[in-house]
């Protein structure tokens, strides 16, 4: 319970995966979660093409957490300024 809070929209969606996974099994949708979680990424670089996957895969009846997961490989992290 004292993990840290997630400062990234990736740590916020990773922080998600033991829900989703539990939400999966008992037959909720992908779409259902992550339709909500689309907010999390923007002004973030890659977010436009999370979002388009997220948005054509997770509807599939059998998208699994590997959606998400798959989704997340779009994203880069912002540089820091020197």
């Amino acid at each position: 319970q004292n993990q840290p809070l997630p400062t990234t929209p990736r740590q916020a969606a990773e922080a998600m995966f033991p829900y989703i996974e539990s939400e999966l099994t008992q037959g909720t949708r992908l779409h259902a979660i992550t339709r909500h979680m689309l907010g999390l990424f923007r002004a973030t670089p890659g977010a436009r093409q999370a979002r388009r996957h997220l948005s054509e895969q997770a509807p599939h009846p059998k998208a699994t957490l590997k959606t998400l997961k798959t989704a997340l490989t779009h994203l880069t992290p912002k540089s820091k300024p020197p």
